[in-house]
């Protein structure tokens, strides 16, 4: 965090700044101060306020305006210049000279809060912590030089300073002991900016429009010029929005044993928290989430870099989440189990971030357990979006960066999970690198329906790929004859691919689907360098997508002209997503790339330039003696044995080359 010039000019009186070479009489204390604010007035200037105490003391006589300041001590309080602010129309700038007599060897001047929160409900007010160093110099190399220590009895559980007004500004504000919350902000408009705030507290800051209130809206934690940025490391939160709209949260480092940032609703109680911002579309605005969690219970992991319950329209964009703040490593001391926890949220978009270095090893009961999830979405949770991710990787998308695992959709209790959900997407830019982790890449409950897989890179994970998970468990589930099997993305049946030739101009892939009858689906191909030790998938580049339509049978052969190549020797799979009700299939049986040319000659089995009957007789002859003897010469779909899926995807290519000649 970044501290104002010490030197910068600094040109209001010093009676009211608080000197201490202002010992004159009371009466010539206040005389002098009403010349310059009269002045202040005349120019329409901000009003200054410079607290000059750490002590939480009040004895400045009624209507407790800016020109009764200072009391009959001489001094002013920051409760007595919060008081003055509120009192007195116009803007106001809280500023601070504590002398280091009052703070000796420690380098902080740590307020004194004995008298309950520091209300401040002024419009436009801007108090500034950060100009005690200007005035007094950098007595703390560390962080900031003002702070604020709860001395009074039962103030664990709310705020140290509750921002109620609106366009007000809280900026360089430190380390805050004792108290439930930093700050609290119930109004609009306002700002937080270039604070370092750490301690035993709920949150650093709170945005709660509170119960029968308006959402405190349109609040901004951080900002994108030099030295905004906030550090907020809280015990649990970071940040917390509850009843909260629009507010955006740009710039800052963000830690805490539950969460860096909790957004939270309660719409049973008519509170909720929407279209609030984390982290922005330019690198200026990127968070750096990092760090958080905990090892709770008898050793078992708790908390997420980022934590939603209840919350609508929550947009998560470009941070760096479980990562260092350079992006090439795990963050020291993660110990969160998961990067996002999304529950029971709607219309949530996850767009352009890194998030990787989710794993966490358990103690204690919990011991050699490893635990992570990069992206957690769970209960009721429609409308998720999540594109243009990096999971596992480092910032370059080219290096792991140890994590358990990708993307988990999942109910909570019950069997009401996650609907609707799009991982990846259509169009360029908005497919996600899911690489390198130590489990799937993306894992679908039973529970779990409409979830779209699309255009996405997924490579080089544990296991496999994309996992539709059934009761039985996980792992790569077999294609059913009529597809009316039950479990993740109701177990879509992937495509049976029987050929993959590259030209200059593109590629070739053939194959066939069977699934529900009469249903259109979109079918994606992918490549890879070698083939998932299961045999099926992953698919590291996307190739590109057509759409089929099944018949009345559930059955579609079909032959795509992709515009993208992959080389001889690397792998084809492929994926099938019905239209209807977006659930995408897992990965299909890998198959090689051959050199060639159009597909339909690949049908051609006798070799004589001709796609005839007589291909079929070849190749039913040569499937009877693999069969027979154990050989694989008409392993058509080249899975590594000669089964009857090879005569259903020969048949497939013998009439694509009927109808399309060779």
């Amino acid at each position: 965090m970044q501290k104002p010039e010490q030197n910068a000019t600094h040109t209001e009186c010093p009676v009211l700044r608080g000197s201490q070479s202002a010992k004159g009489s009371a009466t010539a204390r206040r005389l002098i101060g009403l010349v310059v604010l009269a002045a202040a007035s005349a120019a329409n200037a901000q009003q200054v306020i410079t607290v000059n105490t750490i002590n939480d003391t009040v004895d400045f006589l009624a209507p407790r305006q800016l020109q009764n300041l200072p009391g009959p001590d001489g001094l002013i309080s920051f409760r007595e210049a919060v008081l003055a602010a509120n009192n007195t129309s116009g803007p106001q700038t809280i500023e601070f000279a504590i002398p280091t007599s009052q703070f000796p060897g420690q380098g902080v001047a740590m307020l004194r809060l004995e008298d309950g929160p520091f209300f401040v409900t002024a419009p436009g007010a801007l108090v500034d912590f950060s100009s005690q160093t200007t005035n007094i110099g950098d007595t703390n190399p560390n962080g900031p030089e003002v702070g604020i220590f709860g001395f009074e009895p039962n103030g664990y559980g709310i705020a140290a300073i509750y921002l109620n007004g609106q366009d007000c500004t809280i900026k360089g504000l430190g380390a805050v002991q004792l108290r439930g919350y930093a700050v609290n902000i119930s109004g609009s408009n306002n700002r937080v900016i270039g604070c370092d705030i750490l301690g035993p507290i709920h949150a650093c800051i709170q945005i709660d429009g509170g119960f029968g209130s308006p959402p405190a809206s349109n609040n901004t934690i951080g900002g994108t010029a030099p030295g905004e940025g906030n550090r907020l490391v809280g015990a649990p939160t970071g940040v917390r929005m509850n009843n909260s709209a629009s507010n955006v949260v740009i710039g800052n480092e963000l830690r805490g044993s539950t969460a860096g940032v909790w957004v939270n609703g309660a719409v049973q109680y008519n509170l909720f928290a929407t279209g609030n911002r984390i982290g922005g579309p330019t690198p200026s605005e990127r968070n750096l989430i990092s760090g958080g969690g905990r090892i709770g219970h008898e050793g078992f992991p708790t908390g997420a870099q980022v934590y939603l319950v209840d919350a609508d329209a929550t947009i998560i964009e470009g941070n760096f989440i479980g990562t260092t703040a350079d992006g090439s490593a795990t963050f020291p001391g993660q110990n969160g189990p998961a990067g996002l926890d999304i529950r029971d949220s709607r219309s949530t978009v996850i767009r352009n971030n890194l998030i990787s270095g989710i794993r966490v090893v358990g103690t204690n009961h919990a011991a050699g357990q490893i635990f992570g999830i990069a992206i957690s979405l769970a209960g009721l949770s429609p409308g998720t979006v999540i594109q243009g991710n990096l999971i596992g990787t480092d910032a370059t998308g080219q290096n792991p960066v140890t994590t358990r695992s990708g993307i988990s959709a999942h109910p909570i209790l019950g069997t009401n999970g996650p609907a609707n959900t799009l991982i990846g997407g259509a169009e360029p830019a908005e497919g996600n690198t899911i690489a390198f982790t130590e489990l799937n890449g993306i894992a679908i409950s039973q529970y779990v329906t409409g979830a779209r897989i699309l255009g996405n890179s997924i490579h080089d994970n544990g296991l496999v790929g994309i996992d539709l998970l059934a009761a039985s468990g996980g792992g790569v589930t077999p294609n059913d004859a009529t597809d009316a099997d039950s479990g993740g993305n109701l177990l879509q049946n992937f495509p049976v691919l029987s050929a993959a030739a590259s030209a200059a101009s593109g590629m070739q892939v053939a194959g066939t689907l069977t699934s529900t009858p009469s249903k259109n689906f979109r079918l994606e191909f992918f490549s890879s360098p070698a083939c998932d030790p299961s045999g099926y998938g992953e698919g590291a580049t996307f190739l590109g997508g057509v759409d089929a339509s099944t018949d009345a049978t559930g059955s579609v052969a079909f032959e795509a002209s992709l515009p993208a190549s992959a080389p001889v020797g690397s792998v084809v799979t492929a994926t099938a997503t019905r239209l209807d009700t977006g659930d995408t299939s897992e990965f299909s049986a890998c198959i090689t790339v051959i050199a060639g040319g159009p597909d339909p000659c690949l049908a051609d089995f006798n070799g004589d330039q001709s796609v005839t009957s007589a291909d079929i007789t070849s190749f039913l002859a040569a499937w009877f003696a693999d069969v027979a003897g154990g050989t694989t010469t008409a392993d058509f779909d080249q899975s590594g044995a000669t089964t009857s899926a090879d005569i259903t995807a020969y048949l497939s290519a013998w009439f694509i080359a009927i109808s399309e000649g060779c």
